[in-house]
């Protein structure tokens, strides 16, 4: 037997850590997996904003497209600067099933009476009807995103209409993205 102040006496070797070992490895832990978290939330918030942006664009795409379908072919186009509406009337060549081959279509697209929400602003609406001019149940939204009185369009000349839309760039519509396109009505054109 040995004794503890004795020579001979061998001291335990220690296996494991000690408290304050393991408490810096669970810090240091720690601090990683929050890394990695706020990595993955801005990841993912920047997925979300693309996705919200994407999904704007394909919707003004559609619209901005069924205007100039719509003007290109009207025989008659009217713009109400008074309540912003654009009405396009034209010939159905099987726009719409309810109405006869060749009975007159009458569209009008205005933007809604008010904002749907703070961050979706106002929206493009569009009513139709067969023969008549549509009334407040035919509207249906096509985009958001638009800033009150964001729409607007007028006749250029020789059948040329500039078509205004006002987007809101930001979530609460201080700032805007201002489109002007042209869409050229054949019939006014030619005459």
């Amino acid at each position: 037997m040995t004794i503890a102040g004795s020579p001979h006496h061998v001291p335990h070797q220690q296996s494991g850590f000690t408290l304050i070992e393991l408490m810096v490895a669970l810090v240091i832990g720690l601090v990683i997996i929050l890394g990695a978290g706020q990595l993955f939330l801005m990841g993912f918030q920047t997925f979300r904003q693309i996705e919200l942006l994407g999904n704007k664009q394909a919707a003004l795409t559609f619209a901005t497209e069924t205007l100039i379908r719509d003007i290109r072919r009207a025989n008659n186009i009217d713009y109400d600067a008074t309540n912003d509406e654009l009405t396009v009337e034209f010939p159905n060549n099987g726009d719409m099933s309810g109405c006869g081959p060749g009975v007159r279509v009458v569209r009008v697209y205005r933007l809604s009476s008010s904002a749907l929400s703070a961050s979706e602003g106002w929206s493009l609406n569009m009513g139709q009807e067969c023969n008549d001019t549509p009334s407040g149940s035919d509207f249906e939204p096509l985009v958001t995103s638009f800033v009150a009185n964001g729409f607007s369009a007028t006749d250029a000349s020789n059948g040329i209409w500039l078509v205004n839309f006002s987007l809101m760039a930001n979530r609460d519509g201080s700032v805007t993205d201002d489109f002007e396109f042209r869409a050229v009505n054949r019939n006014q054109a030619v005459n």
